[in-house]
């Protein structure tokens, strides 16, 4: 009979964000899934053995968000640790993550595809994963000549009415530098809350004069109006991988050398970004058709048929809007688009292309050396290899 593996979870689960309860929900899955694990809810695995029930005696494994400490503790117990947590993710230690530059990647791309040419991050310097998605945001920005300013809030926290009128201030002083429409990307939906609260008393709109995505969604915040565009970081499979990983040490296999990373989703777009920054309404109704069937063959009848105009006089308007031609931006969106895609390693290249309207992996290719000067194949280990640095 096979030995039945007992496994700590500690994972905060009196928290009610993704990160918290969906990884749990992926860790239950695995182990619904594998009739020779129990798992336990222990949020101090780690703690003097001596005053604890029987039932906590032994584990085999550990899953949490583990702050130092409770790594320290593990490591001397001997038993393998898979942390879930980023902000204290260590390069020699077991672990499981959302991607944050991907994230930082995708919430630029979404508000640059909806025609924002001034972007902003805002960001706290407490946390690890906003500080590297906004690194990432910013790169973004300045491959595709988009204008990002960068802008510090320091402890991103709201818990006390200090953190409040503090982050109130900062964010006060960011409005006053910025010139709408401008498109911005932070950290939690508290954040974006107050910011929205904060323009609106200035008489912007959102999202026509303030864009807004969030990093990560707290549904709870993200459904009030106006309803806040979000990254959806697949918290549910960092669980899961997070389990398929400690089960394999705990049968005995080498730790890997590198953490995993796992990519978001997409963006789930709500009324925070529904709006595409130009002033010209047949423009934008152009822009929003492209968006919403890129993966198809696209005519300039079509789109033009979408926009209510002629080819002709939409060719023109384009070119003063954007200046250049539609052909040039429905390139640029599906180049953009393909390569989010390619940071998820698990994709085809085939599927890709296909999803991105390319049609062939041979034409994304023809498109991606002309363009970038490299293959598919090579952005994405360029891409990767960056995050494993």
């Amino acid at each position: 009979m096979a030995k039945t593996l007992r496994v700590a979870v500690a994972l905060d689960l009196a928290e009610p964000y993704a990160q918290h309860q969906e990884v749990f929900a992926g860790v239950r899955r695995y182990a619904h899934e594998h009739p020779d694990w129990q798992y336990v809810i222990d949020e101090c695995p780690t703690y003097d053995q001596r005053h604890r029930a029987e039932l906590f005696q032994h584990y085999d494994g550990v899953i949490a968000r583990a702050t130092p400490r409770m790594q320290q503790r593990v490591r001397r117990r001997g038993i393998p640790l898979i942390n879930t947590w980023y902000q204290h993710a260590r390069r020699r230690l077991p672990g499981v993550y959302q991607d944050p530059w991907r994230m930082g990647e995708i919430a630029a791309e979404h508000l640059i595809a909806r025609g924002f040419r001034r972007i902003s991050i805002l960001y706290g310097d407490n946390r690890r994963a906003a500080v590297d998605a906004a690194w990432a945001a910013e790169r973004l920005c300045d491959k595709v000549g988009v204008g990002c300013l960068l802008h510090r809030i320091g402890e991103a926290t709201l818990k006390t009415a200090r953190d409040w009128v503090r982050i109130e201030k900062s964010l006060t002083a960011w409005l006053d530098e910025v010139v709408p429409p401008v498109g911005v990307c932070l950290q939690e939906g508290e954040l974006a809350r107050l910011l929205i609260n904060l323009a609106e008393a200035r008489g912007w709109n959102v999202p026509r004069d303030l864009a807004i995505v969030s990093f990560n969604d707290n549904r709870m915040i993200s459904e009030l109006a106006p309803r806040i565009t979000c990254i959806d970081n697949c918290f549910e499979m960092v669980g899961y991988e997070a389990a398929a990983l400690l089960d394999r040490l705990m049968r005995g296999e080498p730790a890997p050398r590198k953490p995993m990373f796992i990519p978001p989703k997409g963006v789930v777009a709500r009324q925070s970004t529904d709006y595409f920054a130009v002033e010209d309404a047949e423009v934008a109704a152009a822009l929003r058709y492209i968006s919403e069937q890129l993966a198809e063959k696209l005519t300039l009848k079509q789109i033009a048929d979408a926009a209510g105009l002629s080819g002709r006089s939409l060719q023109l308007r384009f070119n003063e809007a954007l200046g250049h031609p539609i052909t040039d931006e429905i390139r640029r969106l599906r180049l953009t688009a393909a390569q989010r895609l390619l940071g998820d390693p698990a994709r085809q290249m085939s599927e890709i292309a296909r999803q991105t309207g390319f049609g062939s992996h041979v034409v994304m290719n023809q498109v991606f050396h002309r363009e970038l000067g490299l293959s598919p194949s090579e952005y994405r280990k360029q891409i990767l290899g960056e995050r494993e640095a």
